[in-house]
């Protein structure tokens, strides 16, 4: 296989989609081409740098407004019970 063809394979390997052989053969390569493995790398640290900095930035909710909609919650679910 050629690196264009290993280089298909990085993404879903990372995203954990490969088959059991094909990963095997895609890590020898690895294993064996600096080039491929520098795109992997690359791959896997911008992966990783857009799930924490979205998890971080994002998904964080002001505690003024989490507390503003569980009481809202709160005074629905109590006026639905009575």
């Amino acid at each position: 296989m050629k690196c264009e063809e290993y280089l298909e394979l990085i993404s879903m390997y990372l995203d954990r989609d490969l088959d059991p052989k094909d990963a095997e053969d895609l890590e020898e390569h690895l294993s064996l081409c600096k080039n491929c493995m520098a795109i992997f790398h690359t791959l896997e640290k911008t992966i990783l740098l857009s799930y924490n900095y979205y998890r971080k930035k994002y998904c964080r909710v002001p505690k003024k407004v989490s507390a503003r909609v569980f009481y809202e919650l709160r005074i629905r679910y109590e006026k639905q019970r009575f």
